[in-house]
């Protein structure tokens, strides 16, 4: 009668045994090696922020400083981009989207910023100088953070090639980058 557990079966299952354990701790390691240090993204209470909007001439961007009040929990580019939406305090500064434009979703992956455009965003029926003024100012806005070394573009969840004119395919960065 054959032995069911040889000493090679019995090998090969601690082997087998120890290659799925380390699989499955590498998948789950929640990254105990980095350093958990204060970040800009967790703070609450009233903070000053630069907003980028487009010039009511149409011919680039300018920034506004805006103090607003965040709250224990919230989150920091999501609240950022939704005063974005809601417009301009500041004279000579004109809105990236019309007003009712729901904001977009933005999502923090290591230092890159993505940021969902609803599908509103799509049907805008900018221009060039439009679109621009829309990415740009996202982007730009977005980069004041340090945690955000570059933003990215989603339409609806998507990789999308541009919304019209303006690539959307790699990365917007700081300049010299």
């Amino acid at each position: 009668m054959r032995r069911v557990l040889s000493i090679t079966n019995l090998l090969g299952l601690v082997v087998l045994v120890l290659g799925g354990w380390g699989l499955w701790s590498i998948q789950n390691d929640t990254g105990s090696r980095s350093l958990n240090l204060p970040s800009d993204l967790e703070n609450q209470g009233p903070r000053t922020v630069r907003l980028h909007f487009a010039k009511d001439t149409e011919d680039g961007l300018v920034i506004e400083e805006r103090t607003i009040q965040f709250v224990e929990g919230e989150y920091t580019l999501g609240r950022v981009l939704e005063e974005l939406v809601r417009g301009p305090q500041i004279q000579g500064a004109a809105p990236l989207v019309p007003a009712g434009t729901p904001a977009p979703t933005v999502f923090l992956r290591e230092s890159t910023a993505l940021v969902d455009l609803p599908a509103a965003y799509a049907r805008l029926g900018y221009g060039t100088a439009g679109e621009m003024a829309l990415i740009y100012g996202i982007a730009n806005t977005l980069l004041e953070f340090k945690e955000v070394q570059q933003v990215r573009f989603l339409l609806e969840g998507r990789e999308v090639e541009s919304l019209g004119h303006l690539s959307l395919l790699d990365p917007f960065k700081r300049q010299g980058q």
